[in-house]
């Protein structure tokens, strides 16, 4: 058994009976997901391989008040899976979104490997359906924007991680920032901005801000988001220059995230779109995505489900990419709950295709299996 799920199982079944709530304003949450996943060569260059990785999740959560919180989330990782970074890995996206042991080490070039989220939020109660909120402290920029109901959590939903966010919105997470999010009935202003680190050892600023909508239906509810997102000049432009000042560039998109139910709590689906300016180093300047998620209710399990995506995702001239395209099924099974505890286990399939300029194409399946614990 992996060592990591003995820890979790030592340290937190005692507990179970209490651990959500310690008191009315102290609350703990945690996670532990293995993964295991199977590459299987279809064309190209892609060598066949299995890899795993276990990720431990664990949040408290404290409320002087009910408009007031201070959040601390810190992650434990052992196994870096298949990954980009990895010469063993041949494509551009990861098939596993969660953070993972290399995504842990001195994460964004910080001298810190494990905590993730440190902040404090406090809100406004303008009148009775009119608020607004303010988060300040190391912030993730997805829990605010490009959020979806069916397709944005690489634990419970989709693996690959063109379907948790989109790659083009350059989310940075984990970082210092502030957000602000203005709610009037179901009409929502976000805006976010924070200092970060690209990929190529550049600090540079970060602002984005969507607009949403939720509509409530006879075929049941909808959530329609727009949003767009800009950085000062700190990125690479293609242009190389002896002078380092000249070969910075700014980086700038658009996007948006809707999923509507199409059968009340049983049937559902979502679409994604985004475009960013490709004057910068980019692997993709277009992409779209979409997909449905069925609810187990169809079968007399309301607590299983299934998920089907595809993705295009398109490359600017310069990129060594041409294009890129995902197709990803996964099923869900509920496999135990008592009191706090619960538990699941997901079957995933993935194809991935990556093809560059000179007709090369690499493509490959992936089969994965997650199992979940939380509380």
């Amino acid at each position: 058994m992996n060592k990591y799920l003995i820890v979790y199982l030592i340290l937190f079944l005692p507990i179970s009976g209490f651990a959500a709530d310690i008191t009315e304003k102290l609350s703990i949450s945690g996670t532990e997901t293995t993964v295991y996943q199977w590459l299987d060569k279809s064309q190209g260059d892609v060598p066949n391989k299995d890899r795993g990785s276990t990720v431990i999740d664990f949040n408290v959560s404290f409320r002087p008040t009910d408009n007031n919180e201070f959040f601390i989330r810190a992650t434990f990782a052992k196994g870096s899976g298949f990954h980009s970074e990895s010469s063993l890995y041949p494509f551009t996206l990861n098939p596993n979104a969660d953070d993972l042991f290399v995504d842990l080490h001195n994460i964004n070039g910080h001298s810190r490997d494990h905590l993730q989220e440190l902040w404090y939020a406090h809100k406004f109660n303008i009148k009775e359906d009119i608020s607004l909120k303010l988060t300040a402290g190391i912030i993730d920029s997805t829990a605010f924007i490009d959020d979806n109901a069916y397709a944005a959590d690489e634990v419970s939903q989709f693996m690959n991680e063109t379907f948790v966010h989109n790659p083009l919105a350059n989310l940075p997470s984990y970082d210092a920032g502030v957000a602000a999010e203005f709610e009037t009935g179901d009409f929502h202003i976000r805006a976010v901005g924070m200092n970060s680190k690209n990929d190529y050892d550049r600090d540079y600023n970060y602002f984005a801000l969507q607009l949403g909508y939720k509509l409530d239906t006879e075929i049941g509810e909808g959530n329609y988001r727009i949003y767009g997102f800009t950085t000062n000049k700190k990125f690479d432009k293609w242009q190389k220059s002896e002078d380092e000042r000249l070969n910075k560039g700014s980086l700038k998109g658009i996007g948006s995230s809707f999923d509507q139910q199409l059968i009340k709590d049983v049937l559902g689906a979502f679409f994604r779109a985004g475009w960013q300016d490709d004057s910068a180093q980019i692997d993709y300047n277009k992409m779209v995505s979409f997909g449905l998620n069925l609810n187990g209710s169809v079968w007399g399990r309301k607590d299983d489900e299934v998920g089907i995506g595809y993705a295009y995702l398109k490359s600017p001239s310069k990129a060594q990419l041409k294009r890129t395209n995902v197709f990803e099924s996964y099923v869900k099974f509920k496999l135990f709950s008592y009191n706090v505890l619960n538990s699941d286990i997901t079957l995933d399939y993935q194809y991935i295709q990556d093809k560059y300029p000179q007709e090369e194409t690499k493509a490959g399946h992936i089969y994965g299996l997650r199992f979940n614990v939380s509380f």
